[in-house]
C-alpha cells in the first residue's frame, strides 16, 4: 500500500502542475517549476499527516491535538504560498508590461481607465486569493490522508477479526478431534469387553484391528483433512472389529466404493460415529437384524449413507449419552457450514437411516 501512495504523490507532483499553464502561454522549465510548488506542498502535508500525525492520533486518540498541530501547519504553509504567490504574480506583471510596451495599445473608449485601475487593484491582491483557494487544497490533502488512513484500520481490524475467527474455529476443531477419541476408545473397549467372555482367541484379532485403529487415529486426527481412502480403510477396519462380536442374526452389507486414485480429502473420523450408532441401535439379539453402510463419491460430493434396523436402546442404558450424534452436528456445521445435507429419522419401512451428503474437496498436493 505504500509504495502506491508515493507512485500516487509523485505522479500527483509531476503531473497536477500541468493543468495550470495557460493555452496563451509558452510552456517552459521555470514556468513548470514554479507551478510545482502548490502540488509539492499538498504531497507534503499529506505525507506529514498519512505517516506521522494520524497514526500517531489514531494509537492515543488525539483528535484535538490533529486538528491543532494541522492547523499550524496549514498556516505556514499558506503563508509561504502567499508570498511565494506574490512573487509569481509580480514576475507575471512585469512579464505583461513588456510585451504590452511590444504590442501596440487598444483604443481607450469611455470608462476604460476607471475599468484598467479596478483590474489592477483585483491583480494586486489576487496572490491572497489564491494563498487561500491553496489553503483549501491543503485541507483537502488532510482529509485524503486521514480517509485513506482510516479505510486502512478498518480493513486491518476486519483482517484481525476474520484471524481471530479461523483461530477460533481451528481451537473449536481440535476440541471436538479430541471429544472424538474417548468417545470412540470407551465404546471399542465396550465391544471388546463383551468379545472377551465369548472367545479369547476372536480378542486378540479384535485387538490387532484395534491398534491399526488407534494408529490411525493417532497420525490422521490431528490433521483438518485426510485422504478419503484412509478414511474408508479405518471405516473398514472398524466394521470388520464389530462383526468380531456380532451374532449370526445380524446381517452387515458394505459398499465402499472408492478411488484408489482419488485426490478428494474428507474430515477425519466425521462418519464413525454414524456407524457406530448403526451397531448400537441396529442390533438385537433375537430379531434379525440389518446394518447397511455406504460411502461413494457421488459427482462432487461424498455420500455416506446408513441404514440399521431399529431397536432403541432402554432410558436405562446410558452407554454413549448420545454424544456421538451431537459431535458430528457441530463438526459438520464449523467444516461445511451450508454446505452439508444432512437426512436422519425412521422411514416409512421401519429401518433407521442416516444419509450425508458434503462436497468432495481435492487435495492441493
Amino acid at each position: 500500500m505504500n509504495k502506491k501512495i508515493i507512485a500516487a504523490n509523485m505522479a500527483f507532483a509531476l503531473l497536477f502542475p500541468l493543468m495550470f499553464i495557460g493555452p496563451r502561454e509558452e510552456p517552459s522549465l521555470t514556468m513548470y517549476l514554479m507551478k510545482c510548488i502548490v502540488p509539492l506542498m499538498m504531497v507534503l502535508v499529506f505525507s506529514i499527516n498519512y505517516y506521522k500525525l494520524i497514526p500517531r492520533a489514531m494509537k492515543r486518540l488525539g483528535k484535538h491535538d490533529l486538528l491543532i498541530s494541522n492547523a499550524i501547519i496549514v498556516l505556514l504553509c499558506c503563508t509561504v504560498l502567499a508570498g511565494w504567490h506574490r512573487l509569481e504574480f509580480m514576475q507575471y506583471h512585469k512579464e505583461k508590461v513588456r510585451t504590452e510596451q511590444v504590442m501596440p495599445a487598444p483604443k481607450a473608449g469611455k470608462g476604460s481607465g476607471v475599468e484598467h485601475r479596478e483590474k489592477r487593484k483585483d491583480r494586486k491582491y489576487f496572490w491572497v486569493y489564491a494563498a487561500i483557494f491553496d489553503g483549501l487544497n491543503l485541507i483537502f490533502s488532510i482529509f485524503v490522508a486521514y480517509s485513506i488512513r482510516s479505510s486502512e484500520q478498518i480493513n486491518n481490524l476486519k483482517k484481525l477479526q476474520q484471524e481471530a475467527e479461523v483461530a477460533r474455529q481451528e481451537a473449536e476443531l481440535k476440541g471436538l478431534r479430541n471429544q472424538i477419541s474417548p468417545h470412540f476408545m470407551l465404546n471399542t473397549l465396550n465391544n471388546i469387553y463383551a468379545l472377551a467372555s465369548i472367545s479369547a482367541e476372536r480378542t486378540q484379532g479384535a485387538v490387532m484391528q484395534l491398534s491399526r485403529l488407534l494408529r490411525h487415529m493417532l497420525y490422521d486426527n490431528q490433521s483438518e483433512m485426510v485422504p478419503l481412502e484412509s478414511e474408508a480403510d479405518f471405516i473398514t477396519s472398524y466394521i470388520d472389529l464389530m462383526k468380531l462380536r456380532l451374532a449370526a442374526n445380524v446381517k452387515i452389507e458394505t459398499r465402499i466404493e472408492i478411488d484408489r486414485n482419488s485426490r478428494v480429502m474428507v474430515a477425519p473420523l466425521l462418519f464413525i460415529s454414524l456407524i457406530e450408532n448403526a451397531f448400537k441401535h441396529g442390533v438385537s439379539s433375537t430379531l434379525p437384524c440389518l446394518i447397511s453402510i455406504s460411502l461413494h463419491e457421488v459427482g462432487e460430493n461424498i455420500v455416506c449413507d446408513i441404514i440399521n434396523s431399529n431397536h432403541p436402546k432402554l432410558s436405562s442404558d446410558r452407554s454413549g449419552h448420545g454424544i456421538g450424534l451431537n459431535l458430528v452436528q457441530q463438526r459438520l456445521e464449523a467444516i461445511y457450514p451450508g454446505q452439508y445435507e444432512w437426512i436422519k429419522g425412521v422411514e416409512a419401512d421401519g429401518m433407521y437411516h442416516s444419509r450425508i451428503t458434503i462436497p468432495a474437496r481435492q487435495s492441493n498436493l
